[in-house]
């Protein structure tokens, strides 16, 4: 990838091949489908402008990834969260602010990868909580229920992105927070 320049100009011709290039992801399902031909023509770029931020249709994809990815290291409240309700309201919030980003790129299978990183992230925060949690006394399946649990919610926003269901992210949070509410049972001290 090209040395990212930092003035507004460079900053919003980055921001518009970005956009460009999620929506023509979301259309042809796979980024070997994407010429860079196409993507200056529909953004209303010359290819030495694009040329000039990315190599390749391949690396405005990874700006893409990185930049969600970005986001949600530098959103305060999810990655400073002790307790599992604000990492959980966190980490909804986050879905909510970037829903429109993520239902173009759940459309791709190119980008379930990118998806599966944040489901990573999540569980491994998920799991330190409770690790540091005093009051969770049964341990025994703990890092596999979050897990099965949390790769279950990708799964059903994945379909949710795609049209393919009528679960809202509204919906999985109160299931969240109604398994939660069962995890705690079955793994903390009453």
């Amino acid at each position: 990838m090209k040395a990212k320049n930092v003035n507004r100009s460079s900053i919003k011709t980055r921001a518009l091949i970005k956009s460009t290039f999620a929506e023509m992801l979301s259309e042809k399902k796979e980024i070997n489908k994407i010429s860079v031909t196409e993507l200056v023509k529909r953004a209303d770029i010359n290819r030495g402008t694009f040329y000039s931020h990315y190599d390749d249709v391949y690396s405005v994809a990874e700006d893409y990834e990185n930049e969600l990815i970005d986001k949600f290291f530098d959103d305060a409240l999810l990655i400073g969260s002790h307790d599992i309700d604000s990492f959980t309201d966190s980490f909804f919030d986050y879905i909510k602010k970037n829903d429109e980003n993520y239902k173009l790129l759940c459309n791709s299978n190119d980008f379930l990868f990118a998806a599966k990183k944040l489901v990573t992230i999540a569980s491994n925060k998920f799991l330190e909580i409770c690790c540091k949690d005093k009051n969770v006394v049964n341990r025994e399946y703990i890092e596999l229920e979050i897990n099965v649990f949390i790769d279950g919610l990708l799964c059903e926003y994945v379909k949710y992105c795609r049209g393919l269901s009528a679960t809202t992210p509204d919906k999985l949070y109160d299931y969240t927070k109604f398994w939660i509410s069962n995890f705690r049972a079955r793994v903390y001290e009453q």
